[in-house]
C-alpha cells in the first residue's frame, strides 16, 4: 500500500519513476526528433530554442489509441516533459512542438523548460502511466549529429524500425548512421522522402566510362 501511494504521488506531481519502469510493446513510438531549431517551427514569429524543438508520435497498429495515459521526458530527468490527450488513428502522427510542452508544465505546475532536447545528444522516452504503474512504451538516444541545426531524425516509413536524417536544411555527410535523405524534416506529416531517379540503360552507362575513339 505505501509503495503504490508513492508511485501515485510521483504520477500527480508530473514524475515518472524511472527506476521502476519496465519497458512494453505498444503501438504508439516516437516517430521523429529535431532538438536543435534554427527556424520558427512553432510559428510564433520568434526562434526560440525551447520553444522551436519538437517531436512526433506514431500510432503504428491497426486500431485507434486513447493517448490520455502517454507522457513525455527526455533522457536527463524523471520529470514528465507532456501529457498527451485525445485519439490517435492508425498511421495516424501526433507533433508537439516546445512550446506545447511549456503550456502543459505551466499547467500542471512543474517547471517550464519544454521538451528539454539536449543538442549534444539526448533521449527522448514514452511512458504509459496506468494508476500506479508507469512502463517504458518506446525510447530513442540520439547523437548530437543526428538534431544538428535543423536536423531531424525519424523512422522511415512512420513506425519502422529505421531510422533515418532529414537532413535538407543541414545536409549530413558523415560516415556514422543514421544517414540522410536530402529531404526536409517532416513534422505532423509522413515521414516520405521521395526521390526523383533518372532511369539509365546498362549501356549508357557503360559509354560514360568507355574511352573515346580514337
Amino acid at each position: 500500500m505505501r509503495f503504490e501511494m508513492a508511485a501515485l504521488l510521483w504520477v500527480v506531481a508530473g514524475l515518472a519513476p524511472l527506476g521502476a519502469a519496465t519497458p512494453c510493446s505498444a503501438q504508439i513510438r516516437i516517430n521523429e526528433i529535431l532538438a536543435d531549431p534554427g527556424l520558427d517551427w512553432n510559428s510564433s514569429g520568434l526562434v526560440d530554442s525551447r520553444d522551436d524543438e519538437w517531436i512526433e508520435i506514431v500510432n503504428a497498429g491497426p486500431t485507434p489509441v486513447s493517448l490520455d495515459e502517454y507522457r513525455v521526458s527526455d533522457g536527463g530527468t524523471t520529470m514528465f516533459r507532456y501529457g498527451f490527450s485525445g485519439m490517435l488513428g492508425p498511421g495516424a502522427v501526433r507533433l508537439v512542438l516546445g512550446s506545447e510542452s511549456v503550456a502543459w508544465e505551466m499547467a500542471n505546475g512543474v517547471s517550464t523548460t519544454g521538451l528539454s532536447l539536449n543538442n549534444a545528444g539526448d533521449a527522448v522516452r514514452l511512458w504509459r502511466v496506468v494508476g500506479p504503474d508507469t512502463t517504458l512504451a518506446d525510447s530513442y538516444a540520439y547523437a548530437s549529429f543526428e538534431v544538428l541545426d535543423d536536423r531531424s531524425v525519424a523512422r522511415v516509413p512512420d513506425g519502422a524500425s529505421t531510422w533515418q536524417l532529414f537532413d535538407g536544411l543541414n545536409p549530413y555527410s558523415g560516415t556514422t548512421p543514421p544517414f540522410g535523405t536530402g529531404c526536409n524534416p517532416t513534422p505532423g506529416a509522413a515521414n516520405a522522402c521521395p526521390t526523383a531517379v533518372e532511369p539509365a540503360a546498362w549501356t549508357r552507362i557503360k559509354r560514360l566510362y568507355e574511352e573515346p575513339a580514337r
